[in-house]
């Protein structure tokens, strides 16, 4: 049997990796390099497996898939598939949520270093000419006086978590779902959501985007913040929106804001965050190294060629499909689960 499998879109150089390593089934591989819905249909309506990394594979182009088993997206967010069609179709949904761990910790550290240093301005001052070490850069605080706040804790921010717990005062995390054997492994404060907000000088984003944390962050949460606050998302850009992030920036409600991920990328010229002077942005790169790349290449390929092999599916999402013993889904059947 020969296995269809398109790759929806990538942007990197090439897929020799993924294309190695699914050598070992017999595959037809399509490079489809769109992300329009109707191309999508129509691309992807026979095809037994998706590679995506950034195509929104939504309910109508799953309900016009007729024998996908699989879908597995370049990355730890899946909040571009519809799991809800995918599920109900008996489609795994798989993501890679082990890579670039130290890299998101590592960018995310950096960009609160940045704002808290005072990095950019004193570095373009100079260019400028100017040679000041404290008018440019005031007010500057000792870390070891402020608190940081993590909004999740999975394993990004257990990751960062290790490299900022000394160079703090204190860390706060909020996270609903924490158990509390990580409580007592992390001996983590805990606490609620509002108190994080109100009492953090810096709060670092790490929750995924579902419906209940899109724009978790709006025009209350920013008000009650503190006006020497700063707020680090390197997850997801509609967790913040966008316009009352500006409004607080704006007016003064917080300090500054590092931004890994917007809500539109790339940004439209007309982005109303890009010309503040407050406001750090870099190009979704957190996740990148040359390691964490082909890390990533070669996990969302195996999940693949796990599943359609007949093994058990690596990393994924949608779980209730494996547990579901009254479908009768055929792409399930056989698999050693």
């Amino acid at each position: 049997m020969t296995y269809k499998i398109v790759f929806t879109d990538y942007d990197w150089d090439s897929i020799d990796i993924e294309r190695e390593l699914l050598s070992e089934i017999d595959c037809e591989i399509v490079e489809a390099q769109t992300k329009d819905e109707e191309d999508l249909i129509l691309k992807c309506a026979d095809a037994d497996a998706l590679i995506v990394q950034y195509a929104p594979i939504t309910n109508r182009v799953i309900e016009n898939m007729k024998k996908c088993k699989v879908i597995s997206r370049y990355g730890i967010g899946i909040d571009t598939i519809s799991i809800d069609s995918a599920s109900k179709k008996g489609i795994f949904v798989c993501n890679v949520s082990d890579y670039c761990l130290d890299e998101v910790a590592d960018h995310t550290l950096s960009l609160i270093l940045a704002l808290g240093r005072k990095i950019v301005p004193l570095v373009n001052s100079v260019r400028e000419g100017r040679w000041d070490a404290v008018e440019v850069s005031r007010p500057v605080f000792n870390f070891r006086s402020l608190t940081l706040g993590l909004i999740g804790f999975g394993k990004i921010p257990k990751n960062l978590y290790s490299k900022v717990k000394n160079l703090f005062g204190k860390v706060v995390v909020y996270d609903p779902f924490i158990s509390e054997d990580i409580k007592s492994k992390y001996n983590l404060n805990l606490t609620n959501f509002l108190n994080l907000i109100r009492t953090s000088d810096y709060i670092s984003i790490h929750c995924p985007l579902v419906e209940e944390t899109y724009h978790l962050f709006s025009e209350r949460e920013f008000q009650l913040m503190k006006p020497t606050a700063y707020i680090i998302n390197t997850s997801r850009g509609s967790i913040i929106d966008t316009t009352s992030l500006y409004n607080a920036l704006n007016t003064g409600h917080i300090s500054g804001a590092a931004l890994d991920v917007l809500e539109e990328e790339p940004p439209g010229i007309d982005n109303v965050l890009i010309k503040l002077d407050n406001v750090l942005i870099t190009p979704h790169a957190s996740f990148y190294s040359e390691s964490s790349l082909e890390d990533l290449q070669y996990k969302t390929a195996l999940s693949v060629l796990e599943i359609l092999k007949g093994k058990r599916p690596i990393n994924v999402v949608n779980k209730k499909i494996l547990a579901n013993d009254k479908t009768n889904i055929d792409s399930l059947k056989g698999l050693e689960i």
